[in-house]
């Protein structure tokens, strides 16, 4: 995963994209307890709450899962469940998945079976690139720049660079809108997955142009399909194959081909250098094996699983002519297929050989190669221990692997099956899997605008906080996507981040974003040493450990010496940011 350097001292205000580093962090007295307590205590920036049944004083690093000999309460299964196939409860989750049961809910998450949300919907109609087609975009584009002057000054610039990547900001607002608010959690969660399995970075070339349709068509569409009609789908969209380079993959030119191109050129420019400066470019043009290697490595067998070098080449040529058309006046705009650069006659990929039939298109080879793979035991295994490792646990154990890929091959890929499989998984509810995962920035955040009911109007502080923690939405510049083990994001400095970002939401400094007043209104005024647990049974998952719970009580002991009657509205904020920030919250 490419990560940036943690910004320490981060301001989520301002218009900037970028997060902006302010002369000094604006971070109350009892904030700066707070950080500074839990990074004093050895390994207490990654430790792990106790459980119900742990004797006082007990702590265990953060890898260490909650040990129970008995099973998991029913309140701790509806938590785990919202912690794997939601992104967290909200006020009021926990109790309405209690009533309707567990089984339940998650069967109507399945099958879609979930009303919509008219105010997310509308929020939603605000951005206009997101109801244009690619086509309409690019031309909208266009337009714009042809009306600008033929020698453009910055400002002109500026106006067009803003508009070549006006979609690439609305999209990101879309997936946020869509994992805070959205009723039909599972596919929020299931999209993040595949988001990331099919990873593409959104400022490549034209990708910028195509992105939106991506994460509606391709990753929101398949998600909760059948995994061979998202492979297709992926392998065919115009985003991904820029962004893997196959829609500059061809058969190297012939030699007629380059005498052509050298008398075109020399007849247009009247430049026998210029012909052939144009031969030896088009010399250069030729096979690219980045998307075939990429398929094979991250999308389907895994690395070094079952292949070699010689079948990405071959695959490669699989896969010739699977090109993109940007011309938004053609019919052909978008995905295309051009006979004229596939490598013609037989190929040998995994030990089958692909060539085309009499009176067929070439397309059918790379098309029949992706059924192959989706049927292929190795996908069904690299597959299943992915979602194991996202849904369950860092490392899965082998068995449970093993019995999710069987569900995997007899149902052809079906990706609900295989949903349900894990779900109903003996190991799923074990309490070795309970609070074992770490929160990803983009987990983190989505889950603490979810657990305080925060009423969010604008999503730019937001975005900042995802960018200051290495996070930002489709900007990985790695084809792994964003990795979902713990190891990848415990860096100090990023977790440094994290707690301001916790102090900034609980206090209403995240500019558009505010927990709502209603949050703290079942506090009671004249007993704000019972504040702490109440608040802690709203936002953690689990009890707090004793580290967590002293620093609070300090930061406690300190407000009320300075305001003996202080009120909730004061106080509470306090006490929510310390506990979004603690390492419990860290966990799902």
């Amino acid at each position: 995963m490419i990560r940036r350097s943690p910004r320490r001292g981060i301001s989520f205000r301002g218009s900037s994209p970028e997060p902006v580093m302010p002369r000094s962090f604006p971070a109350s007295r009892c904030s700066s307890l707070f950080l500074l307590s839990l990074l004093a205590l050895p390994g207490a920036a990654f430790a792990q709450a106790p459980a119900q049944n742990e004797e006082p004083g007990q702590e265990r690093a953060i890898d260490a899962p909650i040990i129970s000999n008995e099973g998991l309460t029913q309140t701790q299964r509806i938590r785990h469940v919202l912690s794997r196939f939601a992104f967290g409860p909200t006020p009021g989750l926990v109790e309405e998945v209690r009533k309707i049961g567990l089984e339940k809910w998650f069967e109507k998450q399945l099958a879609g079976g979930v009303s919509s949300d008219y105010a997310l919907t509308e929020r939603l109609r605000q951005y206009e690139t997101l109801q244009m087609s690619p086509k309409e975009y690019l031309a909208w584009v266009r337009s714009l720049r042809d009306k600008l002057p033929k020698k453009r000054k910055p400002k002109d610039n500026r106006i067009l660079n803003s508009a070549r990547n006006k979609m690439r900001g609305e999209v990101k607002d879309y997936v946020l809108w869509q994992a805070i608010y959205s009723r039909h959690q599972m596919l929020e969660t299931c999209s993040d997955f595949f988001r990331n399995h099919f990873s593409v970075e959104s400022a490549k070339g034209a990708v910028r142009y195509f992105i939106a349709d991506w994460e509606k068509s391709v990753i929101r569409a398949g998600a909760l399909g059948k995994f061979g009609d998202l492979l297709e789908a992926s392998a065919k969209h115009p985003a991904m194959l820029v962004y893997l380079d196959n829609a500059v993959s061809r058969r190297p030119p012939s030699k007629a081909e380059l005498n052509k191109l050298k008398a075109r050129v020399r007849v247009r420019t009247r430049s026998k250098e210029r012909a052939e400066e144009s031969v030896e470019i088009a010399k250069q043009r030729g096979l690219n094996e980045n998307y075939a290697r990429e398929l094979l490595e991250l999308h389907t067998l895994g690395v070094d699983n079952y292949y070699k070098q010689r079948d990405v080449i071959e695959l490669a040529k699989v896969l010739t002519g699977w090109t993109v058309d940007g011309n938004p006046e053609r019919k052909t705009f978008g995905f295309r297929f051009r006979q004229d650069m596939h490598v013609r006659g037989d190929k040998y990929v995994l030990g089958r050989r692909y060539r085309t039939q009499s009176g067929e298109s070439a397309i059918r080879e790379g098309e029949r190669f992706l059924r192959f793979l989706v049927g292929h035991p190795g996908t069904a295994h690299f597959i299943s221990w992915k979602l194991c490792r996202h849904f369950v646990r860092d490392e899965p154990s082998d068995a449970m692997v093993e019995r999710i890929a069987q569900v995997f091959q007899k149902s052809k890929g079906d990706l609900p099956s295989v949903y349900r499989a894990i779900f109903r998984d003996p190991e799923f509810f074990s309490p070795d899997n309970f609070q074992s995962k770490f929160k990803r920035p983009f987990e983190f955040i989505v889950s603490a605008l979810r657990v305080t009911g925060a009423e969010v109007k604008d999503l730019s502080g937001v975005r900042r906080a995802l960018m200051a923690l290495s996070e930002p939405l489709y900007e990985c510049l790695d084809p792994t996507g964003y990795y979902d083990q713990a190891e990848a994001w415990k860096d100090p400095g990023v977790m440094a981040i994290r707690w301001q970002f916790a102090i900034q939401l609980a206090r209403g400094r995240i500019p558009g974003v505010k927990i709502p007043e209603s949050f703290y209104e079942d506090l009671h005024p004249r007993i704000p040493n019972a504040w702490k647990d109440q608040l802690a049974r709203k936002i953690l998952p689990v009890s707090m450990g004793d580290k967590t719970s002293a620093v609070i009580d300090s930061m406690i002991r300190s407000q009320l010496e300075r305001r003996p009657r202080a009120r909730p509205s004061d106080l509470g904020p306090l006490i929510v940011g310390m506990l979004l920030g603690s390492p419990e919250f860290q966990r799902q």
